[in-house]
């Protein structure tokens, strides 16, 4: 009779195990589907911070400084912007080349990082407002005797990795009918190219004009810019870039962009890391 109880309390003890291991699982997989409903925007805003990518290697809008923290255009931008969000914004610094890639495999919640808008990218990603000019240049030594884009056959020219300024390099070579000394030297950071040109190991290296203005004015007489674009190439800007899916946040995003442009926010901060005001659309380009 004992044994027979004993053996009952034991099933019993068992069964209600059971029962509270698949009540708990039950509770988990509601909180999993509760959290994979939520918007990228309501899940920042759940946690009280969003995160974006960027190479901090891209002065002024993202560096490192004297003591390793990221500063720049972009990281006053995004701090102002998560004010106005009511959350705090935390770069992810992260190489360029696969950012966009990383930003869907879930690095981060959007691209902050001087991103210039271009149809190929467009296929990937949505851009919101246009934040800052983005016009193209190539960067010589100041003892350099080149005037003009058309005059780069024969010489050893360079574009970061990834960037539009490679396929310009390449289209201006047709439009010339020029040819350069080898293949088009493509760099992982602008810091590295800067003093390859010192160097002498390139002779051009071709970008957006406005991240070129603080290495100028640091280094005065060393690097000149030269106005670079091929035919068929539109104004370019600097853009926010999201997931295809995350309309929510862009559109949150983009209305706060637009208020600073009314209310004087962005001119300021782009004087502060630019020394210029810039002219930037109402709108995401058209590519």
């Amino acid at each position: 009779m004992f044994s027979v109880k004993k053996k009952f309390h034991r099933s019993s003890r068992r069964a209600s195990i059971v029962v509270s291991s698949l009540l708990v699982l039950s509770a988990l997989s509601a909180c999993s589907d509760s959290e994979s409903d939520l918007s990228t925007l309501e899940k920042v805003q759940k946690q009280g911070f969003a995160t974006y990518g960027l190479e901090a290697q891209y002065e002024p809008f993202g560096f490192r400084d004297e003591s390793n923290n990221i500063v720049g255009y972009d990281i006053d931008l995004g701090n102002a912007i998560g004010k106005e969000l009511g959350i705090e914004m935390r770069p992810v610094d992260t190489g360029w080349a696969t950012v966009i890639q990383t930003m869907y495999d879930g690095g981060f919640d959007f691209i902050l990082g001087g991103m210039t808008a271009t149809a190929e990218r467009a296929e990937r990603v949505d851009f919101g407002v246009t934040y800052a000019e983005q016009a193209s240049a190539f960067l010589v030594r100041a003892d350099d005797t080149l005037k003009d884009q058309s005059e780069l056959g024969g010489r050893i020219v360079s574009a970061g990795e990834g960037t539009p300024s490679v396929q310009m390099l390449e289209d201006n070579a047709k439009q010339y009918g020029i040819k350069y000394d080898g293949e088009i030297q493509q760099f992982g950071d602008d810091a590295t190219a800067y003093e390859a040109l010192a160097a002498k190991r390139v002779d051009a290296y071709a970008t957006s004009y406005v991240s070129l203005v603080p290495l100028m004015n640091r280094r005065p007489g060393e690097f000149k810019a030269v106005p670079f674009r091929p035919d068929g190439w539109p104004d370019f800007y600097a853009c926010m870039a999201f997931r295809q899916e995350d309309d929510t946040l862009r559109n949150a995003i983009d209305e706060v962009i637009l208020k600073f442009k009314k209310d004087g926010t962005l001119a300021k901060l782009q004087v502060k890391w630019f020394g210029i005001e810039m002219k930037t659309l109402d709108t995401a380009p058209e590519l």
